[in-house]
């Protein structure tokens, strides 16, 4: 099975980088802030995801990307084959809705992903403080969660399990449609 490609978007410092290398269990969570240059993939094994009541382990390249709009012209290749994007924000991000928009508009409308292939993180290092109610429009539709890795990290590694077991099953209902439509075709 191919990997599942999955980007991790958000503003500049975030913590974008922090998400990505706890979720991929790459390295502890960092000290100091280094902005991510362009986009770094993170390739790793996620286990026990459940996909039509069959438990698998799936292949994940976690594309943690940079907020920074000096990388606009990565943004083609960052697009190519994704599968799913992770949102992340928090306290200092408030104020960047139009990115945040910005975002949506090119990785996921012009994807046709739309909201069911997309996960929104608030990440308040600070404390576990709940998600805004007040979120951008296109936000409001896709699967939410509040972490803080120090204190509900177990947590958010079981949600982005039940994120990835999501994805896999309409990826694969989409391809058994395909495969019945073929099937069809043939038949008439």
């Amino acid at each position: 099975m191919q990997a599942l490609k999955l980007l991790v978007l958000g503003p500049v410092g975030v913590g974008k980088t922090t998400i990505s290398n706890f979720l991929a269990e790459a390295t502890e969570i960092p000290y100091e802030y280094d902005p991510t240059q362009g986009v770094r993939i993170l390739e790793f094994e996620a286990k026990n995801i459940t996909v039509k009541n069959k438990v698998h382990k799936a292949d994940i390249e976690l594309w943690d990307c940079s907020g920074d709009s000096k990388f606009k012209n990565c943004w083609p290749a960052m697009k190519k084959d994704v599968k799913g994007v992770i949102f992340v924000h928090g306290p200092k991000s408030q104020d960047k809705s139009r990115e945040m928009e910005q975002f949506y508009e090119y990785f996921v409308n012009q994807t046709k992903l739309g909201p069911k292939s997309c996960l929104l993180l608030y990440y308040d290092p600070e404390n576990s403080s709940e998600m805004p109610k007040k979120l951008w429009p296109n936000f409001a539709k896709m699967s939410q969660i509040s972490c803080n890795l120090e204190e509900d990290g177990n947590k958010l590694k079981i949600d982005f399990q039940a994120y990835i077991s999501a994805l896999l099953t309409k990826l694969q209902e989409t391809t058994d449609q395909e495969e019945i439509n073929i099937v069809n075709s043939i038949l008439t």
